[in-house]
């Protein structure tokens, strides 16, 4: 099964010496016809409702050979 995910890396602070804390959130199941500005235009969404800032979006794609 062909499937489709995507990675959002956001800022969740900075340590002690000023170096940013990341965390990751993925998102599950997309359709794996969706075209990467339409995954952009989800994670920008999906950003503005999170409190901590995005500093990458990754797609994740799985394909069974």
């Amino acid at each position: 099964m062909d499937r489709k995910r995507m990675r959002l890396q956001v800022i969740a602070g900075m340590d002690t010496d000023g170096n940013e804390i990341l965390r990751s959130r993925t998102v599950s199941n997309l359709k794996f016809e969706a075209q990467d500005a339409n995954i952009n235009i989800v994670a920008s969404a999906l950003g503005s409702l999170i409190a901590t800032p995005i500093k990458q979006v990754t797609r994740i794609e799985e394909v069974v050979l």
